[in-house]
Parts: structure tokens; C-alpha cells; sequence
């Protein structure tokens, strides 16, 4: 059983690069970006976020970073993700008395089990008497979870809900330019064209493709361009053959 939090932080690789200040920042999100920034202080408004939005969205990024300030605030934290098939037993949630936060990313991927849903029952208790945040994220909002024990339910409704909305197509494109600028990368009107015409429309996977180019024109020594972009993904597709 893993009970230390350096063991508990590697069911997430600590990703230095992340942060909430280089999430993409646009009138769509920017008040939930700004209440996450806030509820990282002590005398935050809630030690209890939900924090919701469709796949895609950037849910995975903003836990990450959140992960990342609190370690950054000396605090001592557990991240997980109930999507990963590594955590098996609920099991992973007892003994964290020592702990200053808790980020459990995919909570509608909880399993429908009296153990599971009783233990995070108890995790929530444990924080409600204590100062201990608890950051949890899923796709749906938590009212329509399926969950059966009718405490549990309950006690997720004391949370503070924080939507990530889908950012507008034009918001895309700008995000696309932030991601690149950061990066480095000049990108002209046709080659930004060409990226949303030729991948995922998503948030994540759209800066997940930037950086992947980025570290392709490194690798090749090339600008990069509509056709370093197009031979990009057929690599991408040859691989994914095999």
C-alpha cells in the first residue's frame, strides 16, 4: 500500500513546466482562472473545489498546476487520477492525515463500489474538521455523478463548483498563438489554419500537438510549417499503424 507522499505524487508525473499562469488565459476562463488562483491562498473562501467541464477542456493541465503551487507553498500533497489503471484499491485513501491537499482528477470514473464511495466519504469528513484542501475534477457536474451512497452525494455538494468552459474558435486560435510565442515558434495566418483543419479541436490536444511540433523542428532543425506539420502526422499515423 502507498502511504508516503513522495510515493503519492508519482501516480502523476510533476510536470515543471506547468502552471496556472501559462494556462490559457481569455475572457471565457479567465474568472474560473482567477478563483483557482485564489483558492491556493490560506484563507481561501472554501478548502473544497470541484472543479467540471466536457473532455478536453484543460481539467488535467489546471490539477497539474495546482498540484505544482501547492509543492511550490511547501505544502504536502497527494495527486491522482482515478482514469489511471495502476490505482486499484481505495486503499490509496486512508492514512493522509499528514497532508495539506488532495487532487483527485477523473471523479466520474469512481467506481460504483460501497468501499470507494465510503472512503472518499470519509476523506471529505476528515477535511471539513481540518484545513486540508480538496481539489477534485470530472467531466460532468457532481449533482449528476452516479453515485449511489446518499451521504456521499451530499457532501459533495458542499464543495465550490468552478466550471472550465470550452473556449470560443477564435480563443483557439489565439490559444495557439500563446502556446507557439511561449515556445518560441512563429506561426503565420496558413500554418495556424492548416493545424485546425488537420487535428483535434480540444484545447488539450491542441497544445498537446504544438508541443509535439516543437520538439519535432527541433529534432529535424525546421521552421515549422504547414508541410513539417503534415509530415509530422504521418509519422503519427505510420506509429499508431503498427
Amino acid at each position: 500500500m502507498i502511504n508516503s507522499p513522495d510515493q503519492l505524487n508519482l501516480n502523476i508525473k510533476l510536470d515543471d513546466s506547468v502552471s496556472l499562469d501559462k494556462f490559457i488565459n481569455c475572457e471565457s476562463n479567465k474568472e474560473a482562472l482567477s478563483f483557482l488562483k485564489k483558492s491556493l491562498e490560506k484563507e481561501s473562501v472554501s478548502n473544497l473545489f470541484f472543479i467540471w467541464g466536457e473532455e478536453g477542456v484543460g481539467k488535467s493541465y489546471i490539477m497539474q498546476a495546482l498540484n505544482k503551487e501547492l509543492i511550490n507553498l511547501n505544502k504536502q500533497t497527494l495527486h491522482l487520477s482515478l482514469g489511471d489503471s495502476r490505482i486499484t484499491s481505495p486503499e490509496i485513501l486512508k492514512n493522509l492525515d499528514s497532508l495539506d491537499a488532495i487532487l483527485i482528477e477523473k471523479l466520474d470514473k469512481l467506481e460504483r463500489t460501497n468501499d470507494w464511495e465510503m472512503q472518499l466519504f470519509n476523506l471529505i469528513n476528515e477535511a471539513l474538521n481540518s484545513q486540508r484542501k480538496i481539489y477534485l475534477s470530472s467531466n460532468i457536474v457532481s449533482k449528476d455523478l452516479a453515485i449511489e451512497l446518499k451521504d456521499l452525494k451530499s457532501r459533495l455538494s458542499y464543495f465550490t463548483a468552478i466550471e472550465i468552459p470550452e473556449i470560443t474558435q477564435d480563443e483557439k486560435i489565439d490559444a495557439i498563438y500563446q502556446s507557439s510565442e511561449r515556445k518560441g515558434i512563429e506561426l503565420d495566418k496558413k500554418t495556424v489554419d492548416f493545424i485546425l483543419n488537420h487535428t483535434s479541436r480540444s484545447l488539450s490536444d491542441l497544445l498537446r500537438f504544438i508541443n509535439e511540433i516543437d520538439l519535432y523542428s527541433l529534432k529535424k532543425k525546421k521552421k515549422v510549417t504547414p508541410y513539417l506539420i503534415r509530415e509530422l502526422l504521418k509519422v503519427k499515423s505510420d506509429k499508431n499503424r503498427r
